[in-house]
């Protein structure tokens, strides 16, 4: 499979996975699953949509959204068209868009919605060098320097013979030392500042994150951390790589919820988030009755005695083993309060 460069590794999974599962998305209470045919489709138009606006190599396209399919989608077709990624927090305000785009030199905007389109308008006049904006979802203004996300596939589309070709060209052409994308940081004082981040870059985390993780293509991952960090990135390419189905969360308040119906292999975090569920648990034994929190804490203390065991590749005693097959029929007792704990056995 070729993975020398991030749009020649996604290429080869669509043509190697295509009826494969690629992404999940919830719609109308229902997730719907895209394989990576149709993801290939979608980038594709986009990718020409792009092209067809006079999208020239090495130019930048900012994306300012909250993490959702839609911002993979279009990372990759702009990576397609040997432009460049330029993430932009959701929660970011109308100046510090402002200076992003212009210090990067944005040509195009990709937005989430007609809030983000707001904040955009808002310094429209002091972003000199922007051409056009394109709103995924929600827009239905007739302003001409804006196109929607299906108007973008459409054009796209109309256009696909005059730049299939084209297209292929540009993939072709894209090279390690390219620069996929430029990456905002605060840093520690001043406005954010940009860092450059080559293809090769990219790769040569995915090879390492190959080494130390035990995924395999088909799995799922939910992801839910903002894509305008370098980590939910890596994560998303890891997704390509691999072969992997990524669930997106429909926000980071229905992160509990959606992590119970997709039931992921796997998915990635930072620690705050873990903390915070911990607390959120602690705190809720804490205001149980003194019988179900003695029942939780022993359960706990047979969990980490296993834990410890498995990790040390040690022998269960069986009397440890018999507590840990008595851990569910004890916590049935508090399953109304949701305080079922599940032991995952490492793999070896």
């Amino acid at each position: 499979m070729a993975n020398d460069t991030l749009p020649r590794m996604f290429w080869s999974r669509v043509e190697t996975s295509g009826s494969l599962p690629a992404q999940m998305v919830r719609r109308g209470g229902q997730w719907r699953i895209l394989d990576w045919s149709a993801v290939g489709e979608i980038v594709r138009e986009l990718a020409q949509g792009l092209l067809a606006l006079g999208r020239q190599r090495g130019e930048t396209v900012a994306l300012l959204s909250t993490s959702r399919a839609e911002w993979v989608q279009a990372d990759l077709a702009i990576l397609s068209v040997a432009c460049v990624t330029v993430p932009i927090y959701a929660t970011y305000t109308p100046e510090l868009i402002t200076h992003i785009v212009n210090d990067s030199e944005a040509t195009t905007l990709i937005v989430e919605n007609p809030t983000q389109l707001e904040k955009a308008w808002e310094t429209m006049g002091m972003m000199k060098g922007l051409e056009r904006i394109i709103v995924i979802e929600g827009y239905e203004g007739r302003d001409p320097s804006v196109l929607t996300w299906e108007q973008l596939r459409q054009i796209g589309r109309n256009n696909s013979e005059r730049l299939q070709g084209i297209l292929a060209e540009r993939v072709a052409s894209v090279c390690l030392e390219d620069i996929a994308t430029i990456v905002y940081t605060s840093g520690t004082t001043g406005r954010p500042k940009g860092v450059i981040q080559t293809h090769g870059n990219h790769l040569a985390a995915l090879d390492a994150t190959v080494q130390v993780t035990a995924v395999k293509p088909g799995d799922v991952h939910l992801l839910f951390l903002p894509l305008a960090h370098a980590f939910a990135r890596l994560e998303s390419f890891m997704g390509v790589h691999a072969g992997l189905t990524t669930a997106f969360a429909e926000s980071p308040g229905k992160v509990a919820q959606n992590l119970r119906e997709v039931r992921p292999h796997f998915f990635c975090s930072v620690p705050r988030f873990f903390e915070k569920i911990h607390a959120a648990m602690l705190a809720g034994v804490e205001a149980r009755s003194p019988l179900k929190k003695r029942i939780f804490y022993w359960a706990l203390g047979v969990g980490r005695a296993m834990s410890r065991l498995y990790q040390a590749r040690q022998a269960i005693p069986p009397t440890l083993r018999l507590k840990d097959e008595d851990r569910d029929k004890y916590l049935a007792i508090g399953e109304s309060d949701r305080m079922t704990l599940k032991f995952v056995k490492p793999e070896k």
